[in-house]
């Protein structure tokens, strides 16, 4: 008699269980998941915060946390490289109204934009007999931005061209705003700095002496297009780089700053353009630009965009690891426009049989 009161106890208490278990479980269950930066650069270390909460009385003895992640975000080295993403599965056992948070280090493998929109919990009950399943949505983003270069001589070279071309087009393009005095006309003087009360007093043709341009324009244009039907993609990883550490540079010496490039943003799908500016926050918004192109997305032709270029007052400085024939064609369309510009190439050490002239520098970037 005593053996089936205890048996059927025990069966109570399992079906009780279950009945608790299966109608209560997820009450007063939250998971919360963010990163602990909304920005970063390549090579930085952040984490995921994770915080589990139970404010119910039902303990819940094991529940299992598990979502999908890029795999360009490293938590370790044995699933840095397994697929495009990566699970992340992690075991708690939260009691009765309790908070528990845990970190999840990881390593930003490569510049790119990262959303976290959703995780699954699995719980069990008291006796291991039955699973509970709970979809959650997120709203969780990091943008990684190309990393800073710093360790290549080359750049040197560069920065002096650039530096050469933009002080040679303030001096050839004056400020039409900064009046510096007045002289008697000269047959290369325009007509729009005829300065016509001065003539009419003086009885002879005098013009306006503007002094030379303190405003610097550097327009960078990057282009994703192929180099061979199958690129290496971290030849135009480091192009990216290349287009954020200049727009870092010269953004930080007031060189007013615009960007274009053909590759296609992530989301929209379009190309990128950024107009002028020169201040932090139009640095921002450069860095979020490369951050978001998707190189698995074959871009149209830089070309036709480079016969569009008129602003004779800007530098055009043009990265392109593809250097085909309509590219090098439209490369002497600009020279033969008069416009200031400068192809940078970025190679490979054993390809590449262009040749460099003063206005196209070849970049062994890796």
């Amino acid at each position: 008699m005593a053996i089936l009161l205890v048996a059927a106890a025990v069966l109570a208490l399992y079906l009780l269980q279950n009945r608790l278990y299966r109608k209560f479980w997820q009450e007063g269950l939250f998971l919360d998941i963010n990163f602990s930066a909304k920005e970063a650069f390549e090579g930085d270390s952040l984490y995921l915060q994770k915080t589990l909460v139970n404010k119910k009385i039902l303990p819940l003895p094991w529940i299992l946390s598990n979502f999908k992640i890029s795999r360009n975000l490293i938590f370790d080295k044995d699933t840095a490289h397994i697929s495009d993403m990566q699970n992340k599965s992690d075991i708690f056992s939260v009691m009765m109204y309790e908070k528990i948070g845990r970190k999840m280090p990881f390593v930003c493998g490569r510049r790119g934009f990262y959303r976290l929109r959703n995780a699954e919990l699995v719980a069990g009950n008291l006796m291991h007999t039955q699973t509970f399943t709970k979809k959650l949505d997120f709203f969780t983003e990091l943008t990684v931005f190309p990393r800073i270069l710093s360790d290549y001589d080359e750049l040197n070279i560069i920065y002096k061209a650039l530096d050469a071309a933009m002080l040679s087009n303030s001096l050839i393009n004056p400020d039409p705003f900064e009046f510096k005095g007045i002289r008697e006309y000269q047959p290369t003087d325009p007509l729009r700095n005829v300065n016509f009360k001065a003539s009419a007093v003086s009885g002879h043709l005098m013009v306006n002496i503007h002094a030379p341009t303190s405003a610097k324009s550097l327009e960078i244009i990057l282009n994703a297009e192929y180099n061979n039907p199958y690129p290496n993609f971290e030849l135009y990883e480091q192009a990216i780089r290349l287009a954020g550490t200049i727009a870092d540079k010269y953004i930080g010496e007031d060189v007013k700053i615009s960007f274009f490039s053909n590759g296609s943003d992530i989301f929209t799908g379009n190309q990128i353009k950024i107009f002028g500016g020169n201040n932090p926050a139009h640095l921002y918004s450069v860095l979020q630009a490369l951050a978001r192109i998707n190189l698995l997305y074959k871009p149209a032709g830089i070309a036709n965009y480079l016969e569009t270029l008129e602003d004779n007052s800007a530098v055009y400085l043009i990265i392109s690891p593809y250097y085909g024939n309509d590219f090098l064609l439209a490369l002497d369309s600009l020279e033969a426009r008069g416009l200031n510009y400068m192809a940078v190439i970025p190679a490979e050490d054993s390809t590449e049989n262009i040749t460099e002239t003063n206005k196209i520098k070849i970049w062994k970037a890796l």
